[in-house]
């Protein structure tokens, strides 16, 4: 299966009519992204195709794997973002390019007439009390000390939580168009992938809106507000406190099962995402906490939060300080390790942008009698 919306070099490039041998500027190539109309594609022209070559740019994913570390997460965040990258240039658009004729694409699918049956399975989460995040590093635990912490969260209001990912074809149905990253192979009962935290909480609102609940997000500027937090009833992200104590499903371990029979994952999943509610529930009724597509969460994006004794947190207040903000996402995708899918493993991306592995669930919290 082709990367996600890779587009051909037959479209992307277009010869000049006197050819050169310099290759681009070391600035970075910029691909595409494809609008949410599905009509047009904008391409570009440059010096030559060796040249482009010369020049090391990387417009894919699968190019992203031959770095490492930091390379190759900066890599990833620019072809995210529709760009090129080119190890020691940046991300951008190569110097001498510019923008040719527009081509016609194929029209997306025809949108679902209905709200697909996965869209109404709720689970409801009993309050309670765990101790987050990992107590020491092992084996399937990352180098780093980012989830080991000496803390227990109580979890005081039940809330209900969405049993599968939101799909391609829940998302089609409620916003009226396609992510950028959208692939006719998906289908529409894979989890949607490609949505930005923002646009995440924006389809929350208008979930919202569809079954009459008040709307729990504000949007100015480019920032997003959680005015009334907890006591909202509407649709939302869950805390990454709830998140976690309902991936786990009432157990201590970081998987609440053999990681086959739970997830979709790197070394099972053949490099694309899967249709929701196929593997193993947890004991809360929840499938694909791990594994599949990351989900997003609402909290900032902190290194060392939880310590001691918490109630109910929410990591970085009620409000998004920044437009490109860092927010956690949890539970791994169906193109990481073994090691990277598990109810404690924390990962950020700002808020503004997303891949086509990352996804989210929506939470409800009960109202009060």
């Amino acid at each position: 299966m082709k990367e996600p919306f890779s587009i051909p070099w037959s479209w992307r490039l277009c010869l000049p009519a006197t050819p050169t041998r310099q290759a681009p500027s070391p600035a970075v190539l910029k691909e595409f992204r494809l609008p949410r109309s599905f009509a047009l594609v904008a391409v570009f022209s440059v010096g030559t195709l060796a040249g482009v070559a010369l020049a090391g740019s990387i417009g894919s994913y699968s190019g992203c794997k031959s770095l490492k570390g930091g390379a190759r997460s900066a890599c990833e965040k620019c072809v995210a973002g529709g760009n090129f990258y080119q190890p020691g240039g940046g991300c951008g658009m190569a110097e001498g390019m510019h923008k040719s004729k527009a081509a016609a694409v194929e029209k997306p699918p025809p949108r679902p007439k209905a709200m697909p049956r996965t869209a109404k399975d709720y689970v409801r989460i009993e309050p309670g009390s765990f101790e987050i995040g990992a107590r020491e590093l092992d084996s399937s635990s990352d180098k780093n000390d980012r989830e080991l912490f000496d803390a227990t969260v109580t979890i005081t209001r039940p809330f209900m939580m969405k049993a599968t990912e939101v799909t391609y074809g829940e998302w089609y149905f409620v916003v009226g168009s396609l992510p950028p990253l959208y692939e006719k192979a998906f289908g529409f009962e894979v989890p949607v992938g490609g949505v930005s935290w923002r646009e995440a909480a924006l389809y929350l609102n208008e979930l919202s809106k569809k079954e009459k609940l008040e709307t729990c997000y504000t949007f100015k500027d480019g920032l997003v507000q959680w005015p009334k937090g907890l006591d909202c009833t509407g649709y939302r992200l869950p805390t990454e406190a709830e998140w976690e104590y309902a991936a786990r499903g009432g157990v201590e371990e970081p998987r609440y099962g053999a990681t086959d029979d739970i997830a979709w994952y790197y070394e099972n999943s053949d490099g694309v995402p899967h249709p929701v509610g196929k593997k193993e529930k947890n004991a809360y009724g929840l499938y694909d906490m791990l594994g599949n597509v990351w989900e997003w969460v609402w909290d900032v994006e902190d290194y060392k939060p939880y310590d001691g004794e918490m109630v109910d947190p929410i990591i970085g207040g009620l409000e998004l300080g920044s437009a490109g903000q860092d927010r956690e996402m949890r539970g791994g995708s169906y193109r990481e390790r073994e090691y990277e899918v598990r109810a404690t493993r924390r990962f950020q991306y700002p808020a503004n942008s997303g891949s086509v592995h990352h996804g989210f669930r929506p939470v409800r919290t009960v109202a009060a009698k």
